[in-house]
């Protein structure tokens, strides 16, 4: 988890400026709620960039191998009082940039943000919002598995796809490392709702979420 955060919080600083010369000062606390957070006050540009990163990857599909990358997938998919269409066009108010994605160990959201308060506060919003109450409405979620399908079916179409899955068949053998992040059809097909909303209250929690907050912010405002 440790090496992750720091691979993480090196992505997001190389994201938020070149401009940064001297070594960051890195700053870290716990949260009263357990969450791991990570912060570089970088003043000389006018953005943040913030990633919660949760462990709840591919190793926790169990027998649904597909389940992390989909839940990762639907969480922009509506949140709160948003359904999809509305979360999206609130965000493209912002003009921030959403992302998410999985790998075995973790699953992430990420946001990129101008800095100012008009711009960053509601981004920060829909961020929190997408993390604590994604809607999972079950047109989301048919939409997000029959994508999930297709991305499949181009895997299967893929010699670099075929050997990465192999590889990591022979390298674990039995260990979940070895199923595929993405799924197989049949496994993918066997997802249901109630699989992602069980999948996202036990994983995406505080207490498993570690936090990189990089850009022109306080550390007052990024306790806040």
């Amino acid at each position: 988890m440790k090496n992750y955060l720091l691979v993480t919080l090196s992505s997001v600083l190389a994201l938020a400026s070149n401009a940064i010369q001297a070594v960051p000062d890195i700053q870290h606390w716990v949260t009263p709620n357990g969450a791991r957070v990570y912060f570089v006050e970088a003043a000389e540009i006018p953005i943040i960039d913030v990633r919660v990163s949760f462990a709840a990857g591919g190793a926790r599909d169990e027998a649904k191998p597909g389940l992390a990358k989909l839940v990762s997938r639907l969480l922009t998919e509506g949140a709160g009082e948003l359904n999809a269409n509305l979360f999206s066009e609130r965000l493209a108010q912002t003009g921030a940039i959403f992302a998410t994605g999985a790998r075995r160990d973790m699953a992430w959201l990420s946001l990129r943000s101008l800095s100012e308060k008009q711009y960053s506060e509601p981004a920060l919003a829909l961020l929190q919002s997408a993390l604590s109450s994604p809607r999972f409405d079950q047109d989301a979620f048919d939409r997000g598995q029959a994508n999930a399908l297709v991305a499949i079916r181009r895997e299967q179409q893929s010699p670099a796809a075929i050997a990465n899955k192999a590889f990591y068949l022979a390298v674990y053998g039995d260990h979940p490392y070895a199923a595929p992040l993405t799924g197989t059809e049949d496994s993918v097909t066997a997802i249901s709702r109630e699989n992602v909303v069980a999948f996202h209250r036990r994983y995406y929690v505080a207490n498993n979420a570690s936090v990189a907050i990089v850009g022109a912010v306080s550390r007052a405002e990024a306790e806040g």
